[in-house]
């Protein structure tokens, strides 16, 4: 079989209001525009790929597509559910990390636990209710 996967580009989120959760991302978490688009159906609204600081290019992987959401209801979601569960931020110092989004009043959910392959991590969730963790790595 050949490998033909270079790594993970990005994971997209429908947003009711892609600017602010753009500046929710970059409040909480730090993150950058990388690109964005004019106004786009289904609601008029800028979609936006979001990402760490200090990439040049949106060649780099790792972003966050912030893009308008269609009119269905959204669905209460659970960790567990079938589907995509989270998104996870791997971050530099765990405990600062987790000290800056308790002070910004962030909702966690459950408590810090041990990631799988070592480290530690929680879920939190964003502005509009999508389910994220803050993880630390160490050596797989």
């Amino acid at each position: 079989m050949t490998n033909f996967t270079r790594g993970l580009d990005h994971v997209a989120i429908a947003a009711d209001n892609t600017e602010l959760m753009v500046q929710w991302y970059r409040r909480m978490l730090g993150l950058v525009v990388m690109a964005q688009t004019g106004p786009q159906p289904p609601s008029d609204q800028r979609t936006y790929l979001i990402g760490p600081p200090g990439h040049d290019s949106t060649l780099a992987g790792m972003m966050l597509e912030i893009m308008p959401r269609n009119e269905h209801v959204r669905r209460p979601r659970e960790s567990h559910d079938a589907g995509l569960s989270h998104v996870a931020w791997l971050v530099a110092d765990f405990d600062q990390a987790y000290a800056h989004l308790t002070g910004q009043g962030v909702g966690f959910v459950g408590a810090v636990v041990q990631a799988v392959g070592g480290g530690r991590l929680i879920s939190f969730v964003d502005c509009e209710g999508n389910l994220m963790q803050i993880v630390e790595r160490k050596r797989l």
